[in-house]
């Protein structure tokens, strides 16, 4: 079942760009170029749908000769493996039609689809446990079939929604096709990339360094990736709407939404990030026992990389809604190869252990940022420099400052030896953190529109 992990990556450079393209075309009012969107696309993730079916049946009849699987599991093996690469192309096949619900921001109904296919799944499940018998197999006939109803199900929906996403073969057309795949060409570098990247310093400390420092590198970069992760599915729902805001030429707009959710962002982010990186120590200590002691270190340096990513958050998102990909991806996918290097001479040439691999995870990510990504931020939302600083780096960083020094001097006078006083310590910085906020972070615009929301939630 492992292997049908990778299979996106197979149509991720034919699917990729389709939101995209089909969230423009819909603001720009050109429904001709929806349907030549869909039926420009189908045709080449129909061949390859075709030829990953004739790839996994092969994989699925000879499956004993490429996984270690005891005899008597052999035909169970292959019939889980067939199921998932039917239900696998399946899914891809509907791909093409599940555009609208980004193209009319409908993201709660998806998500409620969601969730009515793993009431399903679980029900199913249970059902073929409890009346047939506890067997593996039937997770993935669960699974399998939950997500072969839901694809359809979506599919419908989103025709429903936008009619205009079907398939003429007469709205065919090679040049758009090439569009398509160019764009999902580069997000399919940068997933590569990243993949690459978020698995290399575990896979390098497994080789030259010691469990330990493999349980203090993970420590600290599961933190980091919980925080990041949130924020990213946060945010996600504005991809359209930055598609939208360049379709229809609106620059000034579209620079806006970027900085302020910037700034918004590093307010998040640092809320949560200074303090840890301050209290690192206490924290691991009461987290995980003074064994992992060293993870304090690797936790602070991965909170530091906050500051200089989060201020960028939409960046790969502005980078697709202005077609502007190979700018972004590329580079992403030279840095993170770089970074590669990086970890590699640290792993080779000191005993720093987690240490010396998150040294060379925040060296190429603040480098980056510093001198390339933000200013692809500039250039992409055509601001300048000096708006940049003045709108999202000096009132993003302001918070997290006061903060800082509450923090360090109440750890400084009085070091927090149990969960109840760390809590009580990180209180009372963010107090101060929220007060600067107010006072110093929010524009006049922002104020206007707090005292509307909160106009709206007074109670009669």
């Amino acid at each position: 079942m492992a292997v049908i992990v990778f299979a996106p990556l197979f149509f991720l450079f034919l699917t990729g760009g389709i939101s995209r393209y089909v969230v423009e075309a819909y603001a720009k009012g050109d429904f001709d170029g929806i349907t030549r969107i869909i039926s420009s696309i189908f045709f080449p993730v129909a061949a390859m749908v075709c030829a990953f079916l004739v790839i996994g049946v092969a994989v699925s009849m000879n499956v004993d000769h490429i996984l270690t699987i005891a005899p008597a599991m052999v035909s169970d093996a292959q019939i889980m493996m067939g199921l998932l690469v039917a239900s696998f192309c399946v899914q891809m096949l509907g791909v093409p039609f599940t555009a609208s619900f980004h193209v009319r921001q409908r993201f709660v109904e998806l998500n409620l689809l969601g969730v009515a296919r793993d009431l399903f799944r679980i029900a199913m499940l249970f059902v073929l446990l409890l009346e047939i018998g506890p067997q593996v197999i039937w997770v993935v006939v669960a699974n399998v079939t939950a997500d072969i109803l839901y694809t359809i199900v979506v599919a419908a929906r989103s025709r429903r929604m936008i009619p205009q996403m079907r398939i003429r073969l007469s709205a065919f057309d090679r040049a758009t096709t090439r569009t398509l795949m160019g764009f999902g060409l580069w997000t399919t570098l940068g997933r590569l990339g990243s993949v690459m990247y978020t698995n290399a310093a575990t896979l390098i400390l497994n080789f030259s360094g010691s469990a330990l420092d493999v349980t203090n590198f993970y420590v600290g970069a599961t933190i980091f990736r919980q925080i990041n992760n949130t924020a990213s599915l946060v945010v996600q729902p504005l991809q359209p709407v930055l598609t939208a805001f360049h379709a229809l030429e609106e620059k000034r707009r579209l620079a806006r939404t970027v900085f302020r959710l910037g700034r918004y962002s590093t307010w998040a982010s640092l809320a949560i990030a200074t303090p840890l990186s301050i209290y690192s120590a206490p924290f691991i200590k009461l987290y995980v026992g003074e064994q992992y002691a060293a993870a304090a270190a690797v936790l602070s340096l991965f909170m530091v990389i906050f500051v200089f990513d989060k201020p960028t958050h939409l960046l790969a998102m502005t980078a697709m809604a202005t077609e502007q990909v190979q700018a972004f991806f590329l580079p992403a996918f030279l840095f993170q190869a770089g970074g590669l290097v990086v970890m590699l001479l640290f792993a080779t040439l000191t005993d720093l252990g987690a240490l010396g691999m998150t040294i060379a995870v925040a060296m190429t990510a603040i480098s980056s940022q510093i001198f390339y990504y933000w200013r692809l931020c500039i250039r992409l939302t055509g601001a300048s420099a000096s708006t940049f600083v003045k709108e999202v780096l000096i009132p993003g960083y302001l918070p997290a400052v006061a903060g800082a020094l509450v923090w360090f001097t109440l750890i400084v006078a009085s070091p927090p030896d149990t969960w109840a006083t760390l809590a009580l310590h990180v209180l009372v910085g963010e107090a101060f953190y929220v007060f600067v906020l107010l006072c110093l972070g929010f524009d006049r615009n922002e104020w206007t529109e707090l005292r509307h929301v909160l106009a709206r939630v007074k109670p009669a």
